[in-house]
């Protein structure tokens, strides 16, 4: 086994939360969309249990996959799945499954990146959607080709911004948000006036676990070396799920004020500063501006991405183009349906688009973690491969 450099405190672990965390505390949860769309319209067993029980399950499904990468400390996803599952053909169904979902998450994220970014320059500055529409595309294909490397550096202070902004909202929208939060929850409102039966109501809720596990990709090689031990990975694991649950629970209490009305909102936070805090002009300018950015730095990571999936497929059809050529036509042909996507509307990508894709991910790719990996770590146990303390035998050695 290879060695790695190994870290221990508090301050290590951490940083791995910090990724699993911003990578959920993206666009989708700053404009408020995401939150409202999971939790909202399921009553007011949405605002505080559902988080609730949303966390329990992040905090399993963390413990599972954390526990896989202590003991096998595998270094890409597909590696740990295959760790996971080792017939061939559980494998192959599990690696095609993830290059599916993620061409699925740059189509829809990008599309609402897209449509909340025109949303937001029309409210704010009065800029017609077309043209926002177009203002951002650009940008994202300019910085995808020619800039990627220093906005993805960028990206990290930005995506800081973004929950320094939602702490701030939180904290001024807080207090003249608590009357309504409260009336609403005391009125017990069910998710049967949204048309929900209880067990759609529950699973629409608790796959926002989806996005919840989002970070977990990049965290499987960042976390050799730093994920050594048990305790590491129940920290880990309890500290992620208080971070997503809390912050989201925040949130829908805030948001459950503007109820139901706001279930219309396409940008529940902007919502919530404008009727809910005594901010001003600037406070308003800041949220737009920084949201954007954080936008504008993930379309460039998301389209950054499939260029680079996708351009030596092309080399080899086309031995005699040029890469950059390559990952233009790429790029250009992910932003135009994406484009085409963002007409929809932010709502009916959330709704329809960002439901869909929780609903097939979850059960296919988490659920059974909560069987597989027990099962797994059971077996090596058993054929000698883990030791009594469910560590490697020879690393142990």
């Amino acid at each position: 086994m290879e060695k790695v450099k190994k870290q221990s405190g508090f301050a290590a672990v951490f940083s791995i939360c910090a990724v699993m965390y911003s990578a959920y505390v993206g666009p989708g949860f700053a404009s408020g969309t995401q939150t409202v769309s999971y939790f909202l319209n399921k009553g007011y067993i949405g605002v505080i249990i559902g988080p609730i029980v949303a966390g329990l399950l992040c905090f399993i499904f963390n413990l599972l996959l954390f526990e896989i990468n202590r003991i096998y400390k595998p270094k890409t996803y597909r590696e740990a799945y295959n760790t996971i599952y080792r017939n061939k053909a559980l494998q192959i169904f599990f690696g095609t499954f993830k290059e599916i979902q993620v061409i699925v998450v740059v189509l829809i994220a990008l599309s609402a990146q897209i449509s909340t970014t025109a949303i937001l320059l029309n409210t704010m500055f009065g800029i017609p959607k077309m043209l926002g529409t177009v203002l951002f595309c650009s940008a994202v294909l300019l910085l995808a080709l020619w800039g990627a490397d220093l906005l993805r550096k960028v990206g990290t202070v930005l995506g800081i911004c973004i929950l320094v902004i939602c702490g701030y909202v939180a904290v001024i929208c807080l207090g003249n948000a608590t009357p309504g939060a409260l009336e609403f929850l005391s009125s017990h409102v069910s998710y049967t006036e949204f048309g929900y039966t209880a067990p759609r109501a529950w699973f629409s809720m608790l796959m926002i676990v989806v996005f919840f596990m989002n970070g977990y990709e990049a965290c499987v090689p960042a976390s050799i070396g730093i994920i050594n031990t048990r305790k590491d990975v129940f920290v880990e694991s309890l500290v992620t799920a208080l971070l997503c649950a809390l912050s989201t629970m925040i949130f829908t209490f805030i948001f459950a004020s503007g109820m139901p009305g706001i279930l219309q909102e396409e940008i529940p936070t902007l919502w919530a500063i404008d009727n809910l805090s005594n901010a001003g002009f600037i406070s308003r300018i800041l949220y737009v501006v920084f949201a954007i950015s954080a936008m504008l730095s993930s379309s460039v990571a998301f389209i950054f991405t499939v260029c680079n999936r996708f351009e030596p497929i092309i080399a080899k059809a086309l031995p005699k183009s040029n890469g950059f050529s390559r990952k233009f036509v790429i790029a250009i042909i992910f932003i135009l349906i994406c484009t085409f996507g963002s007409s929809f509307g932010l709502l009916n990508i959330i709704k329809y688009g960002y439901g869909t894709f929780t609903t097939i991910v979850g059960p296919v790719m988490l659920i059974p973690l909560i069987v597989s990996v027990p099962y797994r770590l059971m077996k090596d146990r058993q054929n000698g491969i883990l030791n009594d303390n469910y560590d490697q035998i020879k690393e142990a050695e």
